[in-house]
C-alpha cells in the first residue's frame, strides 16, 4: 500500500501518513531518515508494530514502528499529541 507523509514531527520523530485509502497512521522513525512532507511511501501501512517501510521519494528503507493505523484526521492528531 503506498500513502503519503502529511505531517513530521521532527522533535519526537513521529510521522503521520495519509494512505490510499483516505486514512492515516501514526510511525515513529527508528533512525535518522530524510522524511519531508509530501514523501510518498510504500509497504505494510495497515498492522502496528515494527515495518520496513520504502520512501519512494528519496528511495530509501526506513525502519518504523506504527503505532496507530486506519485512522481518521482527528483520531491520529490525538494520538500524536499524547506522544508528546
Amino acid at each position: 500500500m503506498k500513502g503519503t507523509v502529511v505531517h513530521h514531527e521532527h522533535r519526537i520523530g513521529f510521522i503521520v501518513i495519509r494512505d490510499e485509502k483516505g486514512e492515516f497512521a501514526i510511525a515513529e522513525l527508528l533512525g535518522k531518515y530524510d522524511v519531508e512532507m509530501g514523501d510518498v511511501l510504500s509497504g505494510n501501512l495497515q498492522s502496528s508494530g515494527g515495518e520496513t517501510l520504502f520512501n519512494q521519494t528519496q528511495d530509501e528503507s526506513m525502519e518504523v514502528f506504527i503505532k496507530g493505523y486506519g485512522l481518521s484526521e482527528q483520531d491520529a492528531i490525538s494520538m500524536l499529541l499524547r506522544t508528546h
